[in-house]
């Protein structure tokens, strides 16, 4: 079994394992050296003695340590730190003397001592999961984007696969955001732009998350589900009574992080409160729960019990028990749309505003009563009762007229397309409305939508309010990262 050279330890693990490795190597940490003609054995003594086993095949070391960091890295420092020794000193691994036994550690008896147990190594991971998540952005600030290798970017998407197992979601997907960037830059050029807001999220959140664990400061409530992946019971969910809602859209979302959001906004008719219902079901699974969509709510309803989630607005709810309204459809209509804004002014500050937050949600949900819509250039633009505009975010097929006008198509086709069943596919298919002809082409009441965009503001809108009730602009699937 020939030693290993120093680089070819190095290159086993990031900088920041490498160096703690170091400093067990140099101490007198390392204890019962052995080896066979495959295997090396140690023990470190760190805050309790670990047992570290490395068996070599085909020359590639493969390494096992009874310390908590070693259930998430391929390496921990443990192990780095006898593969140090191994290429510095080699005789000082006593050969066939294998005296350890590779035992985990014994299950802890049941009671509070095992609760605290739990909870104490559950901290100590969180903890080197962020440290080791902030030299690995260290790292990466002090190379630049262009000077990153593959190996790189290995060891941060290992660091978010880390994070995941901890409940540290946010955290987990402002790395696999930079490294996508990143990624794309070999082929493309990189923003500097969107590259540094990516780099600041990642380090932004990983020091909220830091000094949440290791500071014990509480995270406002409206964090706790963004950034730790908080599961709220009821007892949590703050009640509210009769409510008289209607739903305004009706979203399905494929998140990269395996799981779709079925998602139902509504709105508060009384009040204007925009509130979401919302089904979370994973993904790649053949369960017939997880398969059955969250059904929509189409005709206005009555919620007579309902618990309201901690977390960003609009709130999320439960809905316990509900009824039809008795109202006409057309009087409910016209009381939703009696809360929309008229001018985007305040809007646009309030989502400015909102920004100001690195940890809230990058869109804001709004119901709007535009003035007019103008088609101009290829860009379609919405425009309040003051005349301000604000651009439209609305897909245009590649082979149809570059203006809206220059087609002929019936109100009572677009009316139909945009009222026809949610689950219907293959009718909306045949029917391929674009979105902004049915924009143009019906006098909308009100348009629901989400205020969007980094340097520039867009409206996207989703569906619209007429007389009869509510028409879904958006029917595809959509796909987020996070």
């Amino acid at each position: 079994m020939t030693p290993m050279t120093l680089d070819e330890v190095r290159a086993l693990c990031d900088m920041a394992t490498y160096r703690n490795a170091e400093q067990i190597a140099t101490g007198d940490q390392l204890l019962h050296l052995a080896r066979s003609d495959t295997t090396l054995y140690a023990q470190v003594q760190g805050s309790k003695p670990y047992t570290v086993r490395i068996e070599f095949k085909d020359g590639a070391p493969s390494a096992k340590c009874t310390c908590p960091a070693a259930r998430f890295s391929k390496f921990c420092k443990h192990a780095i730190a006898v593969l140090i020794v191994w290429a510095q000193s080699p005789e000082r691994f006593a050969y066939g003397q294998q005296t350890l036994v590779e035992t985990p550690p014994a299950a802890p008896k049941r009671g509070g001592k095992r609760a605290a147990k739990a909870t104490a190594e559950r901290a100590d991971l969180q903890t080197q999961a962020l440290d080791q998540t902030l030299r690995l952005a260290q790292e990466l600030a002090e190379r630049g984007a262009t000077g990153v290798q593959e190996a790189f970017l290995k060891q941060l998407l290992d660091s978010a696969e880390n994070l995941q197992s901890l409940k540290t979601r946010r955290l987990q997907q402002r790395i696999r955001n930079l490294v996508r960037l990143i990624e794309a830059s070999r082929e493309n050029p990189l923003s500097e732009q969107d590259y540094t807001r990516a780099f600041l999220d990642l380090w932004l959140t990983a020091r909220a998350v830091e000094e949440h664990f290791t500071e014990r400061r509480i995270l406002p409530d409206e964090q706790l589900e963004e950034m730790l992946g908080r599961t709220w019971r009821d007892k949590d969910l703050a009640n509210r009574e009769n409510l008289r809602l209607m739903e305004l859209a009706y979203e399905n979302i494929e998140l990269a992080t395996g799981f779709r959001l079925d998602i139902s906004t509504l709105i508060d008719l009384d009040s204007g409160e925009l509130l979401r219902e919302m089904k979370i079901a994973p993904l790649h699974t053949g369960g017939r729960e997880a398969q059955a969509f969250k059904p929509r709510r189409p005709a206005p309803f009555l919620a007579m019990r309902v618990g309201v989630y901690p977390g960003y607005a609009p709130k999320r709810i439960k809905i316990y028990d509900a009824q039809p309204l008795s109202e006409p459809q057309t009087t409910l209509i016209q009381q939703a749309a009696q809360h929309a804004q008229a001018e985007w002014q305040p809007l646009l500050e309030r989502y400015l505003q909102q920004r100001l937050d690195p940890f809230a949600p990058r869109e804001m949900p709004c119901l709007v009563r535009n003035q007019a819509i103008a088609w101009q250039d290829g860009q379609a633009w919405l425009a309040d009762t003051q005349g301000r505009l604000v651009p439209l975010a609305v897909l245009t097929p590649q082979d149809r007229p570059q203006t809206p006008r220059e087609t002929s198509l019936n109100l009572q086709d677009v009316l139909q397309a945009l009222t026809s069943s949610p689950v219907d596919t293959a009718s909306r298919a045949r029917q391929h409305l674009p979105t902004e002809e049915a924009l143009l082409r019906h006098p909308w009441d009100a348009l629901f939508g989400y205020l969007e965009g980094e340097d520039a503001v867009y409206f996207r809108p989703v569906s619209g309010l007429h007389a009869h009730g509510v028409a879904l602009l958006l029917f595809q699937m959509q796909y987020r990262e996070y």
